[in-house]
């Protein structure tokens, strides 16, 4: 989604701040740099929908992103220094998503931009932080056609989900294939690449619905889909519409017990509203708060301490709070508060985390190359790690990188 839901990578060998001091010019702080003069401390900006049909995963980015910025400031900072930050919330709104990024570059003088959470406002922040010559880095599932020289997207790819899950799906229920999804940019990017990797499984589209955010009423799209007779559901529908499309097909006898499901919906953020429809389902993803990891289990940890979290961690929360330690990693190696030189680094820069053992940018879409994993999900939400597909490769050329 990009829903992110922005989604192959390598696999993680120890601790993220374990990393950290093996990119410093020596052991006592968390990032550093041989290059002397830190200058001024670090600011990122943070775009998030905290208001609207996207909030609820927004939120979950935001406390990600401010436990992976509070582990490097327990650890001694950037350079020496703590790194600060300044939310604000575009509601989901594009328009709104490119004033604030332009704020915070031309007021609050931030040297990063992060988070967003539909395509279109994560392409509206890209637009300006190519302009204002800032990384901007995004965490959830929502890549589309385009690629920026200063945005990175930290979430898994959309051939890197659907490369493993659809022939499977395919193979498991049958040929037919529909697709749903939220109109705007990256649902019906999504449906794309869906369209390309079903037709190589052997796959037809049978049928093809979008409807607008915010969407109360499903009953007429859900007996179109009824019609079309699928014998696979992809969904790229969004936010509450996620929770109120699935619901009403639910009713509306949709998903009989035959027809494969996926996509949007089967995200961790979901669980609590739609467990008796998900339970039993595989669903590829990035991380999972059930990953068998040291540092996982302690940011997992954290995480329910700090927040009194008692359900599934969302992805997202995950993708955010390892990839802005790979952000500012980038920025101690660098040594100085300079956000062109930053950016080179994030291009050229390998990052052990959980996500993966030597992670980086594909320089042909700036898409991270991580490890994937597949899913099953189980009573509670658990998110439990049937296989670790290692890395699914997205390495195909976007329009505008390097």
């Amino acid at each position: 989604m990009v829903p992110s839901h922005p989604y192959s990578r390598a696999a993680v060998a120890t601790t993220a701040a374990a990393a950290l001091l093996s990119l410093a010019a020596c052991s006592g702080s968390a990032v550093s740099s041989a290059a002397g003069d830190a200058g001024a401390a670090l600011k990122i900006g943070v775009v998030l929908p905290l208001t609207g049909p996207v909030s609820e995963t927004g939120k979950a980015l935001q406390r990600g992103f401010e436990l992976g910025v509070r582990k490097i400031n327990d650890s001694g900072g950037v350079n020496g220094k703590k790194v600060e930050y300044v939310v604000t919330d575009d509601a989901g709104d594009p328009a709104t998503s490119t004033q604030l990024a332009r704020k915070l570059i031309q007021q609050d003088r931030v040297s990063m931009l992060f988070g967003t959470i539909t395509g279109d406002t994560a392409e509206a922040v890209s637009k300006v932080a190519n302009n204002s010559e800032v990384p901007f880095g995004t965490a959830i599932l929502g890549d589309t056609e385009r690629c920026f020289r200063y945005a990175w997207g930290f979430g898994e790819s959309t051939r890197q989900i659907l490369l493993p899950s659809v022939p499977e799906l395919i193979r498991k229920h049958g040929k037919r294939v529909a697709i749903a999804g939220s109109d705007y940019n990256y649902p019906h990017f999504y449906a794309g690449i869906v369209k390309e990797v079903a037709k190589s499984a052997g796959g037809t589209i049978v049928a093809e619905e979008y409807s607008p955010l915010g969407q109360t009423d499903w009953q007429s799209v859900i007996t179109r889909l009824k019609d079309a007779k699928p014998d696979v559901l992809l969904s790229m529908v969004v936010g509450a519409d996620a929770v109120a499309f699935s619901k009403q097909g639910q009713q509306f006898g949709l998903f009989r017990s035959e027809l494969g499901y996926d996509g949007a919906p089967l995200d961790a953020d979901y669980y609590p509203a739609l467990s008796d429809l998900v339970n039993g389902r595989t669903h590829v993803v990035r991380w999972t708060d059930r990953l068998d990891n040291a540092e996982s289990k302690k940011f997992v940890t954290d995480y329910r301490a700090a927040y009194k979290w008692t359900q599934p961690i969302p992805e997202v929360a995950g993708n955010a709070y390892f990839g802005v330690q790979f952000f500012l990693a980038a920025a101690g190696k660098v040594g100085r508060n300079d956000p062109k030189a930053i950016n080179s680094e994030i291009g050229r820069m390998r990052f052990d985390s959980p996500l993966g053992k030597g992670t980086y940018f594909e320089p042909a879409n700036h898409l991270l190359q991580a490890d994937m994993l597949e899913t099953t999900i189980g009573p509670g939400g658990a998110y439990a790690v049937t296989r670790n597909l290692g890395q699914i490769t997205d390495t195909v050329a976007k329009q505008g990188c390097p």
